[in-house]
């Protein structure tokens, strides 16, 4: 664990400032959760995320979609694929984003197509973004195998991103 040399004072009720410079890292803005973990004599703090706390129905879901289209499906938060379709488990699972599309996930608020490079491999990426309370938390994605988007059910993947934005909410 890399240190910072950065040192804060508990005030009378707890509170630690986290430093301006980790909050930018870290890309935290105001009103943001916090995770709060022990390991070893450390604590640990991460930034949380309601992504990180749905429930295993959306598995279901993506196993689900997989099958009907054959496509690889994922959900990832803005920093790692969190959730896959069974096809894809071994090969994204827990992958950190890359920069490209980190910021396609932060700069949209509509449905992207658009073939690019996904973790070394030239894809057709389908981003369809979860967003709560207005603010884009991270994404359903589609890698096109066999069916194109275009091809696909609209009303249904509508249907189940409205699942998985009302899977968030409950979360909260």
């Amino acid at each position: 664990m890399k240190t910072t040399g950065m040192v804060r004072r508990i005030d009378e009720l707890g509170r630690i400032v986290i430093p301006k410079e980790i909050r930018k890292q870290l890309k935290m803005t105001e009103g943001e959760s916090v995770a709060f973990s022990l390991e070893d004599e450390k604590v640990v703090l991460t930034k949380f995320s309601m992504l990180h706390k749905i429930s295993p129905m959306v598995q279901i879901l993506l196993e689900n979609l997989e099958q009907k289209y054959q496509n690889s499906f994922m959900i990832t938060d803005d920093k790692q694929v969190l959730m896959c379709s069974k096809d894809a488990l071994a090969q994204y699972q827990k992958k950190k984003l890359d920069s490209e599309l980190s910021l396609l996930l932060n700069q949209q608020e509509e449905i992207v197509e658009k073939e690019m490079d996904f973790f070394g491999t030239e894809e057709k990426v389908t981003v369809i973004p979860l967003i709560s309370e207005q603010k884009s938390l991270g994404s359903l994605i589609m890698l096109t195998k066999r069916t194109p988007y275009y091809k696909m059910d609209e009303t249904l993947i509508t249907f189940i991103k409205g699942v998985i934005e009302q899977e968030i909410e409950h979360c909260a």
